[in-house]
């Protein structure tokens, strides 16, 4: 099949046969799995390791997130899962803690993708093999050299790294002028200023020192991990890059200081459509944020206004992960928010004008969560049939919490919500894959397509366990993969939103800084088209000011795309697994 940009398209069938959903008959095998497990066949060996010594450190139950971009520059997708690690047992002081020892040799593990679902453990000489307590990490070029860097929000010393562009690590901390606050989450890459490089949204947890660690449960013989109301909440900050990866805090200056939260998760998307990046951020039991941008890098907290600062009885809600993007197909980013058991799920409609409706309840994607503790949440169109659909992963943070409710289990399934195209959601069944029938203690969450084939794949790690490395073998729609490079020949053009028709659909997507829970997924931006086997035209609105239309454009194909609109090559893309 050849991709042309103009004219003529040659196309060939789309490859496989969805499969059916009859019962097969009982001398027949199974049918397999539409979310299959690659991880052991993957190489992927990585375990994540909590460290607790039973005296029930907070931090312990809340790692930890997973990366998944090109890291080595060679056009597939690495894996990076960050690992907390063993501590020293006892009450080790705030000094003890800023080192960089705790973890007794446990440390991240960056996995290179080999193709044909093959990784490679990368980490030894990575440069990633120092053993810190890592939280989650926000991927983004930040030096301009057309690399991906990474930042790692840590308990203790948060770390930026610079990347040879051969997924060779430079601990860039100490020149790069972020300051370290004791517990961060993770944080987002966007153009806060619209100068074209990219600056950090840093998102900071608790003030919890390891001396204020206190005693919680039901009883002195059972003790469990205290409630975030134990500790306040601290200042997120606003670092702005001066285009070489050397930051001063923007905070002050930006509208945001003395705005603090407990925040957990971050999303940067035009929310208001006019035409730079806002700052969404969901607090875990304080109040969410939205930063509406006026344009000039500075933010006024809109979200009382805009409905999103509670949810739609009023309350406050865990806020452990987000996602945003078009989930109704009306061509504006909605927000959704995963939170704790007993707490639906929030679903904040976008309505326009920066104004937003919790839909939870009418839209089918909070009440089902009911049972469940949300952490890592993806916009993902399963399928490829042009609607997005919701990937939660799910554990809660009480490791012995059986035994304080009848009906509450530590390890928890994957939830997985399916469109009908309108905004209206059910539940997939637990045979689509393993992974939503059986239980795990799910963190982090990332999407990329690993083989090539133009649908989404999925990557979790699990808190003590081993990860889900998921193939997406139930895409059946035709697809187009766009991969876009960013202004002064950044590798990504973050903020960039694509508008395009095929036949009758209409769809916008858009390259979302952060989302998820303390990860990162792949800038490239997968898009379903159902049935259409090319797309009439394609607008590409660009960060700061610019916009290309391209088209027809075959289906089936990926894209790269300079910064501007010039067509940089085209390829078919992989045929799905059988």
């Amino acid at each position: 099949m050849r991709c042309m940009p103009l004219g003529l398209l040659l196309l060939a069938a789309c490859g496989g046969q969805p499969e059916g959903d009859a019962a097969p008959a009982p001398a027949a095998p199974a049918v397999p799995p539409k979310l299959a497990d690659m991880t052991a066949a993957a190489g992927i060996d990585f375990v994540h390791v909590h460290g607790g010594h039973g005296k029930k450190f907070l931090f312990e139950t809340m790692g930890s997130g997973v990366a998944a971009d090109d890291f080595d520059g060679d056009g597939r997708p690495d894996l990076l899962f960050l690992q907390s690690g063993t501590l020293p047992p006892g009450e080790f002081s705030a000094e003890e803690r800023q080192r960089a020892d705790h973890a007794e040799g446990q440390t991240a593990r960056l996995y290179l993708n080999q193709g044909d679902w093959h990784f490679r453990d990368a980490t030894a000489g990575s440069g990633l093999d120092t053993p810190f307590y890592a939280m989650g990490a926000a991927v983004g070029d930040v030096d301009g050299d057309g690399d991906r860097d990474l930042y790692v929000g840590a308990f203790g010393r948060s770390r930026l790294y610079l990347n040879d562009g051969h997924a060779h690590f430079r601990d860039a901390s100490a020149e790069s002028g972020l300051h370290d606050p004791p517990w961060t989450i993770n944080g987002a890459f966007f153009d806060a200023d619209v100068d074209g490089d990219l600056d950090l949204y840093a998102l900071s947890y608790l003030d919890m020192p390891i001396g204020t660690n206190r005693f919680c449960g039901p009883s002195k013989e059972l003790r469990t991990y205290c409630h975030v109301d134990a500790w306040p909440g601290l200042q997120h900050h606003l670092w702005i890059n001066d285009g070489q990866g050397h930051f001063s805090d923007g905070t002050e200056a930006a509208g945001m200081l003395g705005v603090t939260g407990k925040g957990l998760s971050v999303a940067t998307s035009d929310l208001d459509d006019d035409g730079d990046i806002d700052v969404f951020v969901a607090d875990d039991s304080t109040p969410h944020l939205l930063w509406r941008n006026d344009g000039g890098g500075h933010f006024t907290n809109a979200a009382r206004q805009a409905g999103v600062d509670f949810n739609g009885e009023g309350r406050t809600t865990a806020g452990m992960g987000t996602t945003c993007s078009d989930l109704d197909g009306d061509l504006d980013p909605d927000i959704y928010v995963v939170n704790f058991q007993q707490e639906a799920n929030t679903l904040y409609r976008n309505d326009g004008r920066l104004f937003f409706t919790d839909v939870s309840a009418s839209s089918g994607a909070g009440l089902p969560a009911l049972p469940f503790l949300g952490f890592g949440a993806a916009a993902i169109d399963i399928e490829n049939d042009g609607d997005l659909d919701l990937y939660v992963a799910n554990g809660h943070i009480l490791d012995n919490v059986e035994k304080i409710e009848d009906l509450t289990t530590w390890k928890q399934v994957s939830l997985l919500f399916l469109n009908n195209g309108r905004g209206r959601f059910q539940l997939a069944p637990k045979d689509w894959g393993p992974s939503l029938s059986e239980p795990r203690v799910g963190r982090g969450l990332a999407l990329a397509d690993f083989d090539g084939d133009g649908d989404e794949d999925v990557a979790v790690n699990n808190n003590s366990g081993r990860p889900w490395l998921l193939r997406n073998d139930a895409a059946t729609g035709h697809r187009i993969v766009l991969r876009l490079s960013g202004p002064q020949g950044r590798a990504d053009a973050e903020g960039a939103r694509v508008t395009l028709t095929a036949g009758d659909l209409t769809l916008r997507r858009e390259i979302v800084g952060g989302t998820s829970y303390a990860s990162s997924s792949s800038h490239d931006l997968v898009i379903g088209l159902g049935d259409a086997t090319r797309v009439d035209e394609l607008v590409i609105r660009w960060p700061g000011d610019g916009e290309t239309k391209l088209g027809p454009l075959a289906a089936d194909c990926l894209y790269r795309i300079a910064f501007g609109g010039e067509l940089l090559g085209s390829e078919p893309l992989q045929p799905g697994a059988p």
